[in-house]
């Protein structure tokens, strides 16, 4: 199938299907390519609908999360009001920037003002390698803006805190906006999380971080070559 004729197809079924079977309302931290619907559809999730909302953030940190933040609430009642199903907020940094227990907080929050089901990407995360039966993992993600690897070392202590081994962590120190982290090049998480499945082959599952990098269609081509 040509590029032209996939486009068209997933074009037509998307519009044909969207929302029959629930809306998800996704909410990014950062200001961001719309992804969930491709992923959706290359995942056989036809008929559900993908509502996204931003806070707005273009650099990742600390001090611009917590300015970003405070329009959660109102991102969350709008995506609700407008017939959401659901509720996710993405953004590892965004719900790790004041602790382990900001998730289950955003979580609580969440549900409390939308009176929806709600996770957040890493709660959902962490549920999905319990389903594997993962134990130990890999970490790859891009980076901080301020080019420090604050990230890395938040979500490894989180991902052990819950009860998993943390065998490797690869970075690529991206200074970048959010928005800039679509665009790097592709092979770039491949090559890393390749580098750390070659260091440490004990790892049975690797979690690479940030939405925008293509984490699900990359996990595929990983398991195709190591599994």
């Amino acid at each position: 199938m040509s590029e032209i004729q996939f486009n068209a197809q997933f074009d037509s079924q998307m519009r044909a299907t969207w929302g029959w079977r629930g809306v998800l309302g996704f909410i990014s931290p950062a200001v961001t390519l719309s992804i969930g619907a491709e992923y959706a559809y290359r995942f056989g999730l036809l008929g559900v609908g993908i509502m996204e909302a931003t806070l707005g953030l273009v650099y990742a940190t600390d001090d611009n999360l917590g300015k970003v933040l405070p329009g959660l609430d109102f991102a969350a009642k709008t995506i609700a009001d407008q017939g959401a199903n659901f509720i996710c907020l993405g953004g590892p940094p965004a719900t790790l920037v004041e602790g382990n227990d900001h998730n289950l907080q955003i979580k609580k929050r969440l549900e409390e003002i939308t009176k929806l089901p709600s996770t957040t990407t890493l709660l959902a995360t962490i549920d999905a390698f319990h389903t594997l039966g993962a134990k130990k993992l890999i970490i790859v993600e891009p980076g901080s803006s301020d080019g420090q690897d604050i990230w890395a070392i938040r979500m490894k202590k989180y991902f052990e805190d819950n009860g998993f081994k943390v065998v490797n962590t690869k970075s690529a120190r991206s200074r970048t906006t959010t928005l800039g982290k679509a665009k790097l090049p592709m092979n770039l998480p491949h090559d890393l999380a390749k580098e750390a499945i070659l260091e440490t082959p004990e790892a049975d599952g690797i979690y690479i971080a940030c939405g925008v990098w293509g984490g699900p269609p990359l996990a595929q081509c990983l398991e195709a070559e190591f599994v």
